[in-house]
């Protein structure tokens, strides 16, 4: 798993705002300190193997990777490629939500060059992954959820645009 701290957005055309008009808030850390600490630290709790921290780029999907672009996001230093990043942690970031991200991490996207047995992914690939990680997906939510309250929260996470309306 790896509970991201920046994300690069490479979509285009989706719906990515509340308000009708412009509005600009920060985003220049788009997700939640401490929310994601405290997913990082239930994910220790239970045992489960959990990087704090990491660059996702969010790609138009849905597809996979050319070889090209991949070997560009490892270039770039992106950690994790995914296509559901975006506009969601915008949107939470608008309607003042705590929003943190878990990658379940399926695949080495076009393979690993010289990596005999590494190859580029499947969807295959990625269901079976996905489907060894349910039980210790469901087990870190049962265990961080209950721990969390926005009371005495210090991100700042609620209050995106002070003394700003929800929509103009």
């Amino acid at each position: 798993f790896v509970v991201c701290d920046q994300l690069v957005d490479r979509t285009w055309g989706r719906a990515d705002t509340f308000f009708r008009g412009p509005e600009h808030l920060s985003f220049a850390d788009p997700y939640c300190p401490e929310l994601g600490a405290a997913v990082v630290a239930a994910a220790g709790e239970q045992g489960i193997r959990c990087h704090s921290g990491g660059t996702v780029v969010v790609i138009q999907g849905p597809r996979f990777s050319t070889r090209a672009e991949s070997t560009w996001y490892r270039s770039a230093g992106f950690d994790v490629i995914n296509m559901t990043q975006y506009p969601e942690a915008y949107l939470a970031r608008e309607a003042g939500l705590c929003y943190a991200s878990i990658a379940l991490v399926t695949d080495y996207d076009t393979g690993v060059e010289g990596a005999p047995g590494i190859g580029p992914v499947t969807m295959d690939d990625v269901f079976a992954v996905l489907r060894d990680n349910v039980d210790r997906t469901r087990a870190l939510l049962q265990h961080v959820i209950p721990t969390l309250s926005a009371e005495g929260a210090t991100c700042g996470c609620q209050h995106p645009l002070p003394d700003a309306p929800l929509a103009t």
